[in-house]
């Protein structure tokens, strides 16, 4: 048995073995009728559900794993056996290969696995590249569909009427035209902050940045981390040459 087939055995067992207590958990939490109910539906969802659920993502992330190492085997111009024999080779590769699947496993962003691949293919290709790819991944990895379309965003000029474009988006311009941003834009940006993607452009402004006066706009590295994801998959993230 491998050791992935273990853990998912162990995962089964650990959903079944707590359905019961998980049921008492529930009906003791609401009262009556109501919570006699609610445990009964946990447990026939644990029982039942869970194990089905837990195969999923299982079979799920060993795909993307398996779809990000093609990827790089491809975008390297190499087969999968010569690809994993050059990364086998070397334990800086063993360990661009290793955060470059984790952060494909979990990812439900087509164009994510795609520039993964690629950062894996050019630091197999360029032994001198690999630190630099190391950090790209680890740009990537915390990229989703929602940080893309900010990214996006945040990347273009924002034009004022009558005078040159400025670089930087405030909360209100953000807000205009990405609504469903509002009540989470302080976590979005701080993600993208922390992750040297993006920058506070009116802090070297003489009235500075600070709430309520940011002008986010993304830094160099994250201008290349969209570009990565943009070359790939232009449909799904949208390009810096159109409006929002």
């Amino acid at each position: 048995m491998t050791e992935e087939s273990k853990g998912q055995k162990a995962a089964e067992i650990s959903a079944r073995t707590a359905s019961a207590s998980a049921a008492v958990v529930i009906g003791s939490l609401v009262a009556g009728p109501v919570g006699e109910l609610a445990g009964v539906a946990v447990q026939e969802a644990l029982n039942e559900v869970a194990p089905r659920l837990i195969g999923a993502i299982f079979r799920r992330r060993e795909e993307r794993a398996a779809q990000v190492i093609a990827v790089g085997a491809a975008s390297a111009g190499t087969g999968i056996d010569r690809f994993s024999e050059t990364i086998e080779s070397s334990p800086e590769l063993l360990a661009l290969l290793s955060e470059t699947v984790q952060a494909a496993m979990d990812t439900p962003l087509e164009a994510k696995i795609y520039a993964l691949g690629l950062c894996l293919a050019r630091g197999v290709e360029d032994d001198t590249r690999v630190d630099a790819e190391r950090l790209r991944v680890r740009g990537l990895a915390r990229i989703e569909t929602q940080e893309a379309k900010l990214m996006a965003l945040i990347n273009q000029p924002r034009a004022r009427d009558g005078a040159e474009p400025q670089v930087g988006w405030g909360r209100r311009g953000i807000a205009e035209h990405l609504p469903g941003f509002a009540d989470v834009l302080d976590a979005s940006m701080a993600l993208l902050v922390a992750e040297g993607l993006a920058a506070d452009a009116a802090l070297g402004e003489a009235f500075g940045g600070g709430p309520g006066r940011e002008h986010w706009a993304l830094t160099d590295f994250g201008r290349d981390c969209l570009r990565l994801l943009q070359a790939v998959a232009p449909s799904d993230i949208p390009r810096t040459d159109q409006q929002t």
